[in-house]
């Protein structure tokens, strides 16, 4: 079989053996894996979770067909299109007994601890896959992380049916979010600030205010659009966490959901309490935020086919990080297509 194997400012694509199906695991021929930032973290060199070490396997926003089940319990079936979650808790500690398997003490991750979804055949716990049988395997593939990690940022940041929301970096992951928090209610008002004319003129079109520049976007969304309910930020941008907190009402919430390599600086002390602001952190999505993406998809109220922007095939695996790198105009979400021909 294919697979991908990253070190520090490389990626190679290598054959070898297929892997053997534990268990309480499955075996999935993969059809599509999505490329994601923490992909090229990843190739950049990162500081990896406790227990993975480099070279890494990657992949993590995978769709493919179910070959082999082993065990019983399982939520999917052989034969069936299944979209992964890239997260592995250890089912027994209190968080997981809450149900809030993001926050496991014990994870493994898709892609980092075992290996990823840039390669032909994946074997992931069958407890941690969904069926998402009728869906296009590459857009099923983007629901098991940006759509349900958005998902998870939009449960925290708690915005009031037909209240406002803003999104600062609606790349590919904001993009979803604000496509997940519209199918959640209609109602919402959106807003986004992002960084290319061609990323605007997208978002227009769909009826989103937007600001192009974190610069002094916070001071022209409340002139527009007044003061918002709350506002999550996904852009990675050092200045954004306290542009986000100028935009807030009194009582908002600002949900920071990105990695910022940098100090976090969040404007003047006082206004929190002042305004009773609240600030929450944001880490991936549990399996019942996977779910309920699905369910949107099904439903016909989400589509995560208008976020595919640009397919690869895995054998043009470095032309496709290097698509999702640049960004050129359009880009929205990257996907390589695993099925060999």
């Amino acid at each position: 079989m294919r697979y991908a194997e990253m070190d520090f400012g490389e990626a190679r694509l290598r054959t070898g053996p297929e892997p053997d199906t534990p268990h309480g695991f499955a075996r999935v021929r993969v059809l599509a894996c999505g490329v994601c930032a923490t992909d090229l973290h990843l190739l950049h060199g990162m500081v990896l979770p406790r227990g993975a070490t480099y070279p890494v396997r990657p992949g993590h926003e995978i769709a493919g067909v179910v070959e082999h089940v082993n065990g019983d319990g399982a939520r999917v079936s052989e034969g069936d299109l299944a979209v992964l979650h890239p997260l592995a808790p250890c089912g027994r500690c209190s968080a997981c007994e809450r149900g809030e398997d993001q926050r496991c003490e014990s994870l493994r991750t898709l892609g980092m601890h075992d290996p990823g979804g840039f390669a032909d055949i994946v074997v992931w716990p069958a407890s941690r896959m969904l069926p998402a049988n009728g869906l296009e395997p590459g857009a099923a593939a983007l629901l098991a992380d940006a759509a349900a990690t958005g998902h998870n940022a939009l449960k925290l940041a708690a915005v009031p049916p037909g209240g406002s929301l803003c999104v600062l970096g609606a790349g590919g992951l904001g993009t979803a979010t604000l496509a997940v928090a519209r199918a959640l209610d209609p109602r919402v008002r959106l807003a986004a600030v992002v960084r290319s004319e061609a990323s605007a003129e997208r978002l227009r079109a769909l009826g989103i205010e937007v600001h192009r520049g974190l610069v002094g976007a916070a001071r022209a969304l409340r002139r527009n659009l007044g003061r918002m309910d709350a506002v999550i930020d996904f852009s990675g941008q050092p200045g954004a966490p306290a542009e986000g907190v100028a935009l807030l009402r009194r009582g908002g919430r600002l949900v920071l959901g990105s990695v910022v390599d940098a100090e976090l600086t969040l404007g003047a002390s006082s206004a929190f309490m002042a305004h009773e602001l609240q600030v929450v952190g944001a880490y991936v999505s549990s399996l019942h935020d996977l779910a309920a993406v699905i369910e949107l998809a099904r439903d016909r109220r989400l589509d995560p086919s208008a976020w595919v922007s640009h397919r690869r095939p895995l054998e043009e695996l470095e032309g496709a990080l290097e698509l999702a790198e640049n960004r050129p105009p359009g880009t929205v979400r990257v996907v390589v297509d695993c099925a060999a021909e």
